[in-house]
């Protein structure tokens, strides 16, 4: 049965705006734990910037599929992350991978505790998917029958023609990440110098071509802490990015929120 629709004040679905009785009434269905990290972005970016894609779009994702009628929760986002590899910067973030391996079990237990079997992490810095990835391993082991959670980026819904927008393959703080961040937060200072900056590569040439998985130590990487050429991106670009994402994942939440509960979710249960 599909459930009764949130009232208008409560569709922002973020957890830290309500007050107790508002998330009494709430009842959610389906929990969304933005990741984020913080950590240097070049001489264009704040530290803040995966964070702050996190927060952007699961926010505007949560209200649209609330809007539609789901009951998604969003927790506040989560500011930091794997950063062992970022010791070459000054004050970039980190805590250990065991650490985060345990804070994203804890995050999924606290969850099961509330009664809410449904649980997306989004995730917005490529340094964390290893440990979520695993993460999801261990949460399997413990839950498995008794909940359902599942692992995704921006990237992942999208759509083909809005992942083109970006050209210069950049891995870190280029052309999708300064478009984002420039839609976001329009008076975020953007105003140094954005040229393009290679990436170096190892001498091996296995290790150069991906054949082989490594930790790279990016201030080896990529110096500057930035790659690619950010002097591309645009603020329109970044919205249209944006607006597909958000349109994208919010099809899916409220998918997830209108699928029946059974320990063989999300498959059919084969008694019918």
């Amino acid at each position: 049965m599909k459930p009764e629709p949130l009232p208008p004040q409560l569709r922002h679905g973020l957890l830290e705006r309500f007050t107790i009785e508002e998330v009494r009434e709430f009842r959610p269905e389906v929990l969304v734990i933005p990741l984020g990290s913080t950590e240097p972005h070049g001489p264009h970016l704040p530290y803040g910037t995966d964070a702050m894609i996190a927060e952007g779009t699961t926010a505007e994702s949560v209200r649209l599929a609330n809007e539609a009628g789901a009951r998604v929760l969003r927790l506040p986002t989560l500011p930091y992350g794997n950063n062992v590899n970022f010791k070459g910067f000054p004050f970039a973030c980190r805590i250990r991978v065991q650490t985060y391996l345990a804070l994203i079990e804890d995050l999924v237990a606290f969850a099961h505790e509330e009664g809410v079997r449904k649980v997306v992490l989004f995730n917005a810095h490529g340094g964390n998917e290893a440990s979520l990835l695993a993460s999801m391993r261990l949460i399997f082991d413990r839950f498995q029958q008794e909940m359902f959670v599942c692992l995704c980026g921006a990237h992942n819904f999208a759509g083909e023609e809005s992942r083109r927008l970006f050209t210069d393959g950049s891995p870190h703080a280029g052309d999708y990440e300064t478009s984002v961040v420039a839609y976001l937060a329009p008076d975020a200072r953007l105003a140094a110098k954005r040229r393009e900056s290679p990436l170096r590569q190892p001498k091996l040439k296995a290790l150069a071509e991906g054949r082989v998985a490594w930790v790279r130590p990016w201030h080896e990487f990529m110096p500057p802490a930035y790659a690619g050429q950010p002097d591309l991106a645009s603020a329109e670009k970044g919205e249209q990015f944006f607006r597909a994402t958000t349109s994208g994942f919010a099809r899916f939440l409220t998918e997830l929120n209108l699928e029946p509960w059974s320990p063989h979710f999300p498959y059919e249960d084969p008694r019918g």
